[in-house]
């Protein structure tokens, strides 16, 4: 072979190495390049996914209009125990997924970006938690005055209703209206007990004060029952009385003056709370004479100490001969005006208010007592919210204050205090009242609290 035709072959061979590994350059750089690009399309749209779901986090936290801005992740100026996650009492370096190893402050939910560690997945994940199950950020905020926390026991008309179902249902009618209920014992009474007075309204802010009063007599506890029932219904339409709500208005209820005399009537010895109370009870059922027990007690009306309450006021007690002298379940009116601490208690509510008029609740006999002797306006305005009240009851208005036992509180009020007071009798055939009757003692008794709150 001639050296020019190997010369040739020679090149030929280099030139096609050339050509291939031109093409097969080429080809490798397309390929490059079109990963580069499929990578960066890929950033891109993960980046767009990621900001898509904290803006839909923003959204979801962001509530209904007046939520409290307080405690939503990634709101600006939230502190390391508020705010992540929407929990209330996380502490510092807990982080919203709730692992407790990252620290404060760190890649909080509703930045643009992932944190640290955290995946694409486990974001979009998170994301959809917080919508299908949102925290109490997501919450609508409570209204002012909350829904009560729990039924109240009255509303289920039990056919006898006790100061311990009383105290349980005053508890939560201050609990749930928190800025409109106040709860206070005046005093506690001989056989331990807490001697509640409940007020609806302001008290310190009100110019008119209204007071309802029930269960002076241990008795008469039905009183008691509707007096609650009373409260309970007020407090639910409370949105009608722009009088208490605003504050010009003071609605007070002492709806059970003598628990200890309540508990013995209704319990018989079971009721007294200390052994000396019982003994107490049992030496003036001797006294008394009492031959059955149960029937002695089931008419119990003094308060534990053997006085009748509505017999230990200031109202012409000095000259009223209760045909005793010593403690009996029934009339005996003490050593003294406010001898007893139930009584003194009353005593005391009164002058701390200027009540504009008060109301006893007693049982028996369906009628309105309002006359003490009272003349000129006090009168006349006493007799006038007699009127309306029997109006309204269909109960009559009974004047001749002589055939009565004086030294109640409502002769007080009116005699000492000049307050236009009445006393209802509901119910009727004995005390303690039947269970059967409290649906028409209810019903005749529903509007009460509205005549009283009219001027």
């Amino acid at each position: 072979m001639s050296k020019t035709v190997w010369i040739a072959g020679i090149t030929a061979v280099v030139l096609t190495a050339a050509v291939c590994a031109g093409i097969i350059f080429a080809v490798s750089a397309e390929s490059s390049g079109r990963t580069a690009v499929s990578g960066g399309e890929g950033k891109v749209e993960m980046e767009t996914e990621i900001q898509l779901a904290a803006a839909d986090r923003e959204t979801l936290q962001a509530g209904a209009p007046g939520e409290k801005a307080e405690g939503r992740a990634g709101n600006a100026g939230q502190t390391p125990v508020e705010g992540q996650n929407g929990g209330m009492g996380q502490t510092d370096g807990v982080n919203q997924a709730g692992s407790a190893d990252q620290m404060s402050g760190a890649a909080q939910t509703g930045n643009t970006g992932l944190p640290e560690g955290i995946s694409q997945d486990g974001a979009e994940q998170e994301s959809a938690t917080a919508q299908s199950a949102p925290g109490p950020e997501n919450q609508a905020e409570p209204p002012a005055k909350s829904a009560l926390p729990q039924e109240l026991i009255v509303d289920s008309d039990p056919q006898m209703y006790t100061y311990d179902q009383m105290t349980r249902d005053l508890q939560a009618m201050e609990a749930g209206y928190p800025d409109l209920v106040t709860l206070e014992s005046l005093t506690d009474t001989p056989d331990g007990r807490s001697l509640w007075h409940l007020v609806i309204g302001d008290p310190e802010k009100a110019g008119r004060h209204i007071l309802v009063t029930a269960s002076i007599h241990a008795r008469e506890y039905m009183t008691t029952q509707l007096v609650m029932k009373q409260t309970s219904q007020f407090l639910g339409n409370i949105q009608n009385y722009p009088g208490i709500t605003e504050g010009t208005t003071a609605f007070h209820v002492v709806p059970m003056i003598n628990p200890d005399g309540v508990s013995i009537s209704q319990m018989g010895l079971d009721g007294c709370l200390t052994e000396e109370t019982r003994e107490r009870v049992l030496e003036i059922s001797r006294l008394d004479g009492a031959q059955d027990m149960n029937a002695y007690l089931r008419r119990w009306k003094s308060n534990s100490r053997g006085v009748d309450l509505n017999r230990n006021f200031d109202a012409l007690w000095e000259s009223y001969n209760d045909g005793l002298g010593r403690p009996s379940a029934d009339h005996y009116k003490g050593t003294a005006p406010g001898s007893e601490p139930e009584a003194a208690a009353l005593i005391a509510l009164t002058e701390r208010y200027p009540f504009a008029r008060t109301v006893s609740y007693h049982t028996q006999g369906n009628v309105i007592y309002w006359y003490f002797g009272q003349t000129g306006e006090l009168k006349e305005a006493t007799r006038a919210l007699a009127n309306q009240v029997g109006a309204l009851t269909g109960y009559p208005t009974d004047a001749n204050y002589e055939k009565l036992d004086p030294a109640g509180y409502k002769d007080w009020a009116i005699s000492k205090k000049g307050i236009p007071s009445l006393t209802i009798e509901v119910g009727t055939e004995t005390s303690p009242v039947p269970p059967s009757q409290f649906q028409a003692v209810w019903r005749a008794n529903i509007g009460v609290w509205d005549v009283l709150l009219q001027e």
